[in-house]
């Protein structure tokens, strides 16, 4: 037995010793290691520094920590750490700092003060399942080397003065502004700001104008979500370089676009003006309003757009004539089957449009075939005739009826379709022969046609 251990031992040494003849990577220069390390996840980059004191203090000097009280076993560990890694007496650089907060947002200040000291790029900071919204320190809003700013549940209340002279890329979600004189001047504090994403909830009625002004922004999107008793008074977009707008938007009474819109940019509209009638009455309350927005937005070549824009500018035609939507080729919209006549409506104002994506909702009764029979050749829109050529339909909801219906009018009205995509839902296979089957029956005003069915996937 005696000898047995030696012989555990002696090879135990000699393992130890070759893996020290061996562990070239430490010979590695500093940078060098500190880059191999900036690509592990925390917890593996301190595994990894075990291997060597040299490599366990290496890694307090990485360029990018992601920093989660998630991954520590208490409170106090959390903050340790932050304290070690974010001490503002180091000189290295630190380019991304991520912080996820759960509890305790005491030490914020202190990290973010260094990080900007230390000449932070990246910062994304979200501070979950607190009371209160953390207060960020005003070194936040004039750090000199600011590239990407992400913000998820914070107070800006120290934003009194802005210059952030470096950041493109900002995405605030659930935050807090004392006053909207706050936001305005955050974005147009940032002269070469490219990328704008505002996520907000309204808890009260307080009356919230959201003015956008950049001369650089290209790409915004706005998410305003509505909560009860809550109101906003609108949304003002002054961005001349604008390629790529999305709005999710059901709250604001008005929305204002001050620069149209330019042809190659990217339109995904989902907003119902704050109605929830939609007939002539209530929409002539707002009919100047939503002329401007419609002819602002009138140049796009690709736009998605909610049912109930669609209702809105459909009911606002009659009320005064639809701008010409010449440039677009592109139109992905929400319907319900009930909705025919007002899309067919809309794409009057579409005569070049070459491909059409519809997504269908409702019951295989809101399109009696006596309503279909009764759409008059006054609804044909010209794209139909001259330059509609793709069509993708999404059936999230079995409908076997309404769908046929719709598709039936579609193959037989659209004279150069080329493709017609059909997105089915969770059909037997009984139910999809026999939904081929009757395809196959229907008359195709276009020759060279041809049908795709596939199942629904969920994006």
């Amino acid at each position: 037995m005696v000898e047995r251990e030696k012989e555990i031992q002696a090879t135990s040494e000699g393992l130890s010793q070759r893996l020290k003849e061996e562990d070239r990577i430490s010979q590695l220069p500093d940078p060098l290691i500190c880059h191999i390390l900036s690509h592990l996840a925390l917890k593996e980059a301190v595994k990894t520094s075990v291997i060597s004191t040299r490599w366990r203090s290496l890694w307090l000097w990485l360029p990018s920590l992601e920093l989660a009280w998630s991954k520590f076993p208490n409170s106090n560990a959390f903050m340790s750490f932050g304290d070690t890694f974010l001490d503002s007496n180091r000189v290295s650089r630190i380019d991304n700092l991520n912080v996820t907060i759960d509890n305790d947002a005491s030490h914020l200040t202190s990290w973010i003060d260094a990080a900007v000291k230390r000449k932070v790029q990246h910062l994304d900071l979200c501070c979950r399942r607190l009371n209160r919204y953390p207060e960020l320190p005003a070194s936040t809003y004039t750090c000199e080397t600011l590239v990407s700013l992400k913000l998820d549940r914070a107070d800006l209340a120290n934003a009194k003065f802005v210059f952030l002279p470096c950041l493109k890329t900002l995405h605030l979600e659930s935050i807090s502004y004392p006053n909207e004189a706050i936001f305005e001047r955050l974005v147009s504090s940032c002269p070469v700001l490219e990328e704008l994403v505002m996520v907000t909830s309204v808890f009260d009625d307080n009356a919230i104008h959201f003015r956008v002004f950049s001369r650089s922004l290209k790409k915004l999107k706005i998410n305003i979500r509505k909560c009860r008793y809550s109101s906003c008074s609108g949304v003002v977009i002054d961005a001349p370089l604008l390629r790529f707008l999305s709005i999710n938007d059901d709250l604001s009474e008005s929305l204002v676009v001050i620069n149209k819109m330019h042809p190659d940019a990217k339109l995904d509209i989902s907003t119902s003006f704050d109605f929830t009638v939609f007939d002539e009455e209530t929409i002539s309350l707002k009919r100047n309003s939503i002329h401007g927005f419609v002819s602002q937005i009138s140049n796009v070549k690709d736009m998605k757009i909610s049912r109930d824009t669609v209702k809105v500018i459909c009911q606002y035609s009659t009320l005064g004539s639809l701008p010409q939507f010449g440039n677009m080729s592109r139109l992905s919209a929400a319907i319900r089957y009930s909705d025919l006549k007002e899309l067919l409506t809309f794409l009057t104002s579409c005569p070049n449009l070459k491909s059409l994506i519809l997504v269908c909702f409702g019951t295989y009764d809101e399109m009696p075939f006596e309503e279909m029979n009764q759409i008059s050749l006054s609804y044909m829109p010209e794209c139909l005739l001259s330059s509609l050529e793709f069509i993708d339909f999404k059936f999230p909801i079995r409908g076997y009826d309404a769908q046929l219906k719709i598709i039936r009018y579609f193959l037989e009205n659209t004279t150069i379709l080329k493709e017609l995509t059909l997105r089915l839902p969770n059909y037997s296979i009984r139910e999809k022969s026999t939904f081929k089957e009757e395809l196959h029956r229907m008359t195709r005003c276009s020759s060279e046609c041809d049908v795709v069915v596939l199942d629904l996937v969920f994006e």
